[in-house]
């Protein structure tokens, strides 16, 4: 990652120029790319981008940080390599004239470009750099928090706590809000990216489809899943009803469920994990396994499991992290900030990425220029499955951009990267695509979603989360 270090003076005096309130830099640089390009599908995103609803959406976020990605960039401007500009196309055969494209990828993910026998990626076309943002409920309630002085801190066990003793993710003013817009160390860090959460209030797959591959540079298909998941919010709701708090509730902050489709020998495996506030209370985790047709209560060293035979993905692993906060078990450092090239959130309209035939791989890739913090979670026990984790947090919606891990020999194990399904008028985000790769088994999943928007108050009832009764499911 190019590290540039930038002072919020340095960032007001970059905001000077910014186009009108009627559009903004990102969506400018993508209506000239789109003309320049002739691709629908990037006419289709400058469509959304440009609905008054988005920009709006846009300033307002950028004006509660107090900055954009542009403004940003702009500021580091004199750093950032001149050829590194939308419509830039590298592969294989060119990587060796950028030699500044190393410092903007995770060096697993550039070797992956340009190595010959473990390569995964074809080719990368530089496109704009968006604006990235999180709901109006999100918004509001973070400006409510700052407009009431309320302060989150973290305590000895780690727990994000409001001045008053009450949990800041379950408080009704503060549970939609993001406690850290300026994270000042590693662990305010962690605990913005945990409230980002799923990046809104509701989500629904139908379906989620897993492939496994095996076989490294000549990898072929393992293994296929599919199920439907769901995944909700519980408290500070203001955009997917039930608005406030869900009814039975009051001590768990959010809750993911999932039920195996596919393949017909693990049809009807289903899973609830329900993550409580208190730092001592493990999770309410339970998997019902149809073929002994039992409920098992999971604990936390369960969740270290992978959801399924050849899958890269643990119980730990949904949306990228989902471990629970424990400085007892982990430390949490803010390593560094900078600039890192990710694949761009436009999966609502279209993919940014295309498969190999062998769907074991990628044949090409859009990248575009992000600014983002760098994470690193240790483990301190010598227990865990990973050593670290180390994520690049993107600074305008909180989330990653890429996650990577180590396993406790201190070898690189997996890499997640993904492409969210982000809607600009409302500023809610699903998944679309996630591959992970191993790099101690060579092996790939790549996990396509189909997010469902409508109706989801009726689709995410408390059955969803109630493993007796989703076993019925289907």
């Amino acid at each position: 990652m190019k590290r540039i270090t930038l002072t919020i003076v340095t960032i007001c005096i970059a905001c000077v120029g910014v186009a009108d309130a009627e559009s903004n830099e990102a969506l400018e640089a993508w209506k000239a790319y789109a003309t320049k390009s002739g691709n629908s599908d990037h006419a289709k995103w400058v469509e959304e981008i440009s609905k008054p609803e988005a920009i709006a959406l846009a300033k307002a976020w950028k004006e509660l940080r107090g900055y954009d990605a542009h403004d940003l960039i702009a500021a580091a401007e004199p750093d950032v390599p001149a050829e590194l500009k939308p419509g830039l196309t590298i592969s294989k055969g060119n990587a060796a004239n950028f030699p500044w494209l190393k410092d903007y990828l995770p060096q697993q993910t550039y070797e992956s470009l340009t190595s010959t026998d473990w390569g995964t990626i074809g080719q990368i076309t530089i496109v704009p750099t968006n604006s990235y943002y999180l709901t109006q409920a999100m918004h509001d309630a973070t400006k409510e928090m700052i407009a009431q002085n309320i302060v989150p801190s973290v305590n000895a066990k780690g727990e994000l706590m409001n001045p008053d003793g009450s949990f800041t993710l379950l408080d009704g003013v503060t549970a939609n809000a993001i406690p850290f817009l300026n994270p000042k160390d590693g662990m305010e860090l962690n605990w913005s990216y945990v409230a980002h959460a799923v990046g809104g209030e509701s989500l629904f797959f139908k379906p989620i489809r897993f492939t496994a591959c095996t076989g490294g540079a000549n990898a072929k298909v393992d293994r296929h899943y599919a199920a439907d998941l769901w995944w909700q919010k519980f408290h500070g709701r203001g955009l997917v009803e039930p608005f406030g708090d869900v009814d039975g509730k009051d001590d768990y902050i959010e809750g993911g469920s999932i039920f195996f489709l596919e393949p017909f020998d693990i049809r009807g495996l289903a899973g609830v994990r329900q993550r409580y506030a208190k730092a001592d209370a493990d999770d309410d985790f339970r998997v019902f396994i149809p073929s002994l047709r039992r409920t098992r209560v999971l604990t936390g060293s369960d969740a270290q499991d992978p959801l399924a035979s050849g899958l890269e993905v643990t119980w730990d692993d949904w949306r990228a992290y989902w471990g629970k906060t424990d400085p007892g078990k982990f430390e949490y450092k803010l390593t560094g900030e900078g600039f890192i090239l990710a694949l761009p959130e436009v999966g609502h309209v279209y993919d940014p990425y295309k498969l190999t035939e062998s769907q074991c791989s990628l044949e090409s890739v859009e990248l575009e220029l992000r600014p983002v913090w760098k994470l690193e979670i240790v483990d301190t026990t010598g227990k865990y499955v990973y050593k670290t984790r180390t994520t690049w947090v993107d600074k305008e919606n909180y989330y990653m951009q890429y996650h990577v891990t180590t396993d406790p020999r201190d070898n690189i194990m997996r890499i997640w990267d993904d492409v969210r399904a982000f809607r600009p008028a409302t500023g809610e985000a699903q998944w679309r695509f996630v591959m992970i790769s191993n790099f101690v088994n060579k092996r790939f999943n790549f996990l396509e979603m189909w997010p469902t928007w409508e109706n989801r108050a009726e689709l995410l009832g408390e059955e969803k989360f109630d493993v007796d009764q989703l076993r019925d499911y289907q």
